[in-house]
């Protein structure tokens, strides 16, 4: 049952995310708390509850802990920068894949995120999940387990690896400047998106970055230790006409537990029925056929499907 729906329910979250990004925009930028200072998941939604004598530390340095993304004024949660503009380049090629999409009469294109896989800037700049945060001198990982699972080192080096191998998350290194930690990320895969996919749902519909996509955080603690202040700038010259900015600001969040999320394989073969698969690697490799009648269901995989189809 859980094969079922599992990839269906992960579209129907988008989709109700989308909705209510419109709400969100129009909160101010405080978090709606229920006695523990903790922002809401949606508007009228209830905080956790608090752990009793679990305070944040004030240790400027120290991010380890749990973090939830704020919602800012007029602001659109899903956009990366209200200043994002594409090049010919870049504006040229997402044009092209809406008119693909538009042509098969589907309702959106297959993207990493809703296939199981990291979301690149995406998963950094506007994650709609707590974020856990782990450290020590050497490192810090950035974890979203609720919903997108990624995880996401950030290295004390100096340097990057001259041997650096691509990914969707990118490479992240950091130093300290006073109390404010700069992040510094290359080596994207290039399979990341600017914008969400589906008819009108983004001004950056079809938008995507390259394997030369930057992205640059600071992020400052506040002096009560409950909020982080991240400044952050990216820029892809394959495909925007220059660098964009934004600040995102996340708090501190009091009792918040993980919740389980498998983002699963083996989809229903009816769960995609309405996706555009332009990517090979984006293609579920097994898929569940529903059996008709008193017919079992199976679970096929690769060549095997391929030959049923």
């Amino acid at each position: 049952m859980k094969n079922m729906f599992s990839q269906g329910l992960r579209l129907s979250i988008l989709g109700l995310a989308l909705v209510a990004g419109a709400a969100l925009a129009q909160q101010a930028s405080t978090p709606q708390a229920d006695g523990n200072g903790s922002p809401s998941r949606l508007p009228g939604a209830e905080a956790p509850p608090a752990i009793p004598g679990y305070d944040p530390t004030t240790e400027p340095r120290d991010f380890s802990g749990v973090w939830r993304s704020l919602p800012q004024a007029g602001v659109n949660p899903f956009e990366l920068a209200s200043d994002l503009e594409l090049n010919a380049r870049g504006a040229a090629a997402a044009r092209q894949r809406v008119d693909r999409l538009l042509a098969s009469k589907s309702t959106s294109i297959a993207v990493p995120h809703v296939m199981c896989r990291p979301a690149g800037i995406v998963d950094v700049l506007t994650p709609i999940a707590p974020i856990y945060i782990l450290q020590n001198p050497r490192e810090m990982v950035f974890i979203v387990a609720d919903e997108m699972r990624s995880v996401i080192h950030v290295y004390l080096e100096k340097e990057h690896p001259k041997d650096l191998t691509a990914s969707y998350e990118g490479d992240s290194i950091a130093h300290w400047e006073g109390n404010t930690l700069v992040v510094d990320t290359v080596g994207y895969n290039g399979h990341g998106e600017l914008g969400i996919m589906g008819p009108g749902r983004h001004p950056m519909e079809g938008a995507v970055y390259s394997k030369r996509m930057h992205l640059v955080r600071r992020i400052t603690k506040s002096p009560d230790g409950r909020t982080l202040v991240i400044q952050a700038t990216f820029y892809d010259p394959d495909t925007m006409a220059h660098p964009a900015s934004v600040t995102k600001r996340w708090a501190w969040v009091n009792g918040q537990q993980p919740l389980e999320y498998d983002c699963e394989e083996n989809p229903r073969e009816d769960n995609f029925a309405g996706i555009l698969f332009e990517d090979d690697y984006l293609v579920p490799v097994c898929i569940q056929y529903e059996g008709k009648g008193s017919e079992p269901s199976e679970v096929i995989c690769d060549a095997k499907r391929k030959q049923r189809n």
